[in-house]
């Protein structure tokens, strides 16, 4: 006999109350699965597949994020307080596959990097096959353009990364200022940041920017092979012209996307392709250079680039339209020659509309079987701003499939909110990130969602 409490049970009916148990959250936990469908948010993903995270009781936003081979994510952002962005640092946080903080990253998971006297914002994070963290942006003087680009450099344990430019820090002067939007590695260990070169800038006046690359070797010192001393600048046609996104093709050749201002179109979607030493890749579009408008000549602006494994190049952002009274996802599919590829949404070129103002794409991902996973959010400063994802299929169709009618939306709260980042682990699980706004001096955290892929 077992006694528990004061009852007394017979051994053979509590193991039968034990089975019958163990069979019915058997099946409660399979019919969950059953039931879990693409889109859905991860339950075993911090609280119900969601996180937030406050820094130091400060403003904290997260701009992107990297996933380990190990799965834990990495994930870099901006954080300050009282809204002095004198004291705004580049600021990487690391989780557990779980979603909780890993206490062996940093100080409880947390690192933060200051540059004294700067505003300083991290926009991009890539992992090294030797485990260690790549962080570029760029730390500038308060109301000014003219500042640097800066990349960072930690080890697995987030500690600067002495062996790595001074102090693990590595500072890229341009001409009247510059700003890193993305980094990416090559093979050979070389990094490679992308951005903005601020050519001419005068407050009142029309201003100029160039794409810019900055590539490094291993130890972080300019590659003197690249372009003029590890640096290219490359114009459109003499107004704003921005990368926020770089590509670095198998055949080494670098593809950099964003935008160019022009008078005939205003902004435009914009790629320009380089080959390995820098030069431009006049087999690519129009003399190295595509642009496309939305159909509008309105402002259209492509924040993210991924490389199909046939050597397609999807793009995606926003496009505003109706005189500005709509603003959209838009994804852009070109050939590996770059021309709009007509078997992507019959043009090349779609809009995603969530029903919500100031909509952008800040994140393309590309699924293993083709599938186009665009992440983003809006700008309306209103509690409608949310998470939001869309799943396309390789034809540029929404994916009925995923969330509904190929849309997700995820609200952490009242306030408004937005993924800025996004990444694919190996299980195709999808991790968003980005900020929520408190209603505490806290301003606003860090914000992670993960999503089921399949």
């Amino acid at each position: 006999m077992i006694i528990i409490g004061s009852k007394f049970y017979d051994r053979l009916t509590l193991c039968r109350g034990t089975a019958i148990a163990a069979i019915v959250l058997t099946w409660f936990i399979t019919a969950q699965m059953a039931q879990a469908a693409a889109g859905d948010l991860d339950p075993t993903f911090g609280t119900g597949g969601m996180v937030t995270t406050d820094i130091s009781r400060s403003t904290d936003i997260a701009n992107a994020v990297a996933v380990q081979a190990d799965g834990k994510s990495v994930v870099v952002g901006t954080t300050y307080k009282n809204n002095d962005y004198s004291s705004e640092d580049f600021v990487v946080t690391r989780y557990n596959t779980d979603g909780t903080l890993d206490s062996t990253f940093g100080r409880g998971g947390k690192v933060r990097t200051d540059f004294p006297g700067l505003a300083a914002v991290p926009s991009s994070v890539v992992i090294q096959t030797d485990r260690k963290i790549v962080v570029a942006g760029g730390a500038f003087p308060l109301f000014t353009f003219a500042g640097n680009i800066k990349v960072v450099r930690y080890n697995s344990n987030g500690s600067l990364d002495t062996s790595f430019g001074v102090g693990g820090i590595v500072t890229t002067n341009f001409p009247q200022g510059s700003y890193a939007f993305d980094v990416a590695l090559q093979t050979d260990g070389k990094i490679i940041a992308a951005g903005t070169v601020f050519v001419a800038f005068n407050p009142g006046e029309s201003s100029n920017t160039d794409f810019a690359l900055a590539r490094y070797n291993p130890d972080g010192t300019p590659d003197a092979t690249f372009g003029n001393g590890g640096q290219v600048s490359t114009d459109f046609v003499g107004f704003e012209d921005d990368a926020f996104s770089v590509l670095i093709q198998s055949d080494g050749k670098i593809v950099a996307v964003g935008s160019a201002n022009d008078p005939a179109t205003f902004y435009d979607f914009a790629a320009a392709r380089y080959l390995s030493n820098g030069t431009i890749d006049t087999t690519f579009g129009v003399a190295g250079k595509v642009r496309t408008d939305f159909g509008d000549q309105n402002f259209d602006r492509a924040r993210s680039a991924a490389l199909q494994s046939d050597g397609k190049i999807v793009a995606a952002g926003f496009a505003i339209s109706h005189g500005g009274g709509v603003q959209n996802f838009a994804v852009a599919r070109y050939t590996a020659t770059g021309i709009l590829d007509t078997t992507f949404s019959r043009v090349g070129r779609t809009q995603i509309d969530f029903g919500n103002c100031c909509q952008s794409a800040t994140k393309v991902l590309l699924q293993s079987d083709g599938k186009i996973i665009t992440v983003g959010g809006s700008n309306g400063e209103s509690g409608d701003d949310d998470f939001l994802l869309a799943r396309l299929s390789s034809r540029g169709s929404l994916d009925n499939t995923f969330g509904i009618g190929g849309e997700v939306r995820t609200s952490f709260g009242d306030l408004n909110g937005g993924a800025n980042g996004a990444a694919l682990q190996s299980d195709g699980k999808i991790v968003a990130v980005g900020f929520q706004a408190t209603f505490s001096n806290q301003f606003a955290n860090f914000a992670l969602a993960r999503y089921l892929g399949q």
